[in-house]
């Protein structure tokens, strides 16, 4: 009994060294265990961290990403209504090349049906027309002579022209203020009938008409009935002529050439052969004041249009109705000559219906029409 009691002492005493040895060890287990959590701790709010940062830089791409495809898709639709706008656009070209192409077609039918109406109206005219025996050529030719006088003296007689009245011109321009009251209208009249009264046979003569020229009002025409008349008149009107008047030169008649030669006229230069008036006044027994080239001189033209000034009436008269006009053996054929003449300019002030010779104004540029400086 004492033993078992011994015995149990001794299996206390050894618990309790074994739990004395044990319980350090524990705690120093516990220890280190605690120190290991904090530092696992740490490296997991480190990953967190960086976690959380990825995210933030994934959500920034993704915002790019889905403002670049809002872009493109932006794109997409405009290309997408262009080409929509294109479509109809070519759906309207394609209508309207339809009806082109319609309206084409109609009107080749109405040219195809016309001339074929034309033809039918052709074929039924011919098919009505009388049958009439063939002329011969002689036939026609003689017709052709003996209708010719008759009907070309209307259109070609020489009094349709202006120039075939004869009348003496009195220039008053350069009459002095003090004598302006003798070159009136009805003092020259009055002075060149007394003169032409004193003559014998003439003791009740009158002046056909007086009047002023319209295109230059200091100008008196004095219209005479015959070239007799027109000789005594001009020297009456010399004899009368107030201080300063001038009697114009003798009144010419132009007669035009047409299908002239051109060589005979003018020379390489383009101006009027030395003689040429009087050769071709002795050639056609007239008398040639003048001769001017009325076609264009620069383009060359072997023939061409040209207008002779004849001093008599009865000149002009008897070439027109003679229809040519000799040019060195060679004829032109003659008609009544038309003055073409535009606005009378003032080659001093550049104003319209004035003379440089009547002019008093100041003198004006010709290109500009102010005045103060010259061309």
């Amino acid at each position: 009994m004492d033993d078992s009691g011994n015995e149990s002492s001794r299996n206390g005493r050894y618990a309790t060294r074994t739990t004395g040895k044990t319980a350090p060890a524990t705690e120093a287990g516990r220890g280190t265990g605690a120190e290991d959590g904090g530092s696992n701790g740490g490296d997991a709010a480190a990953a967190l961290h960086h976690v959380s940062q990825l995210l933030g830089d994934c959500r920034a791409e993704f915002a790019g990403f889905k403002q670049m495809i809002r872009g493109q898709s932006d794109v997409i639709r405009t290309q997408q209504e262009t080409i929509q706008d294109l479509k109809e656009t070519s759906q309207e070209q394609q209508q309207l090349i339809r009806v082109l192409t319609l309206a084409l077609e109609d009107t080749k039918q109405q040219m195809g049906e016309e001339p074929k109406a034309l033809h039918d109206k052709l074929d039924a005219v011919a098919a009505r027309a009388p049958a009439t025996p063939s002329r011969l050529f002689a036939a026609v030719v003689q017709s052709q002579r003996t209708s010719q006088p008759t009907t070309a003296a209307p259109d070609r007689a020489f009094n349709t022209s202006p120039a075939s009245e004869l009348y003496c011109t009195i220039d008053t321009s350069r009459v002095e203020e003090a004598n302006r009251n003798q070159a009136q209208v009805g003092a020259v009249r009055q002075a060149i009938e007394l003169e032409m009264r004193a003559r014998d046979g003439l003791a009740t003569w009158r002046c056909a008409a007086v009047l002023k020229d319209a295109r230059a009002a200091e100008r008196i025409k004095i219209i005479c009935r015959d070239e007799n008349e027109l000789s005594q008149v001009r020297e009456a009107a010399q004899k009368t002529a107030v201080v300063g008047a001038r009697v114009m030169r003798d009144q010419l008649f132009p007669v035009k050439g047409d299908n002239a030669n051109r060589s005979m006229v003018l020379d390489a230069e383009g101006t009027v052969l030395p003689g040429a008036a009087e050769a071709l006044g002795a050639e056609n027994s007239v008398n040639i004041a003048k001769l001017s080239w009325l076609s264009n001189k620069v383009s060359g033209k072997a023939y061409g249009s040209m207008v002779v000034y004849v001093t008599k009436e009865s000149d002009a008269r008897r070439l027109i109705d003679g229809h040519y006009f000799d040019l060195a053996g060679e004829s032109a054929t003659t008609n009544v000559f038309e003055r073409r003449s535009g606005p009378v300019q003032c080659y001093n002030c550049q104003a319209i219906g004035l003379k440089s010779f009547q002019c008093k104004n100041a003198q004006a540029c010709g290109r500009c029409a102010m005045s103060g400086h010259q061309r």
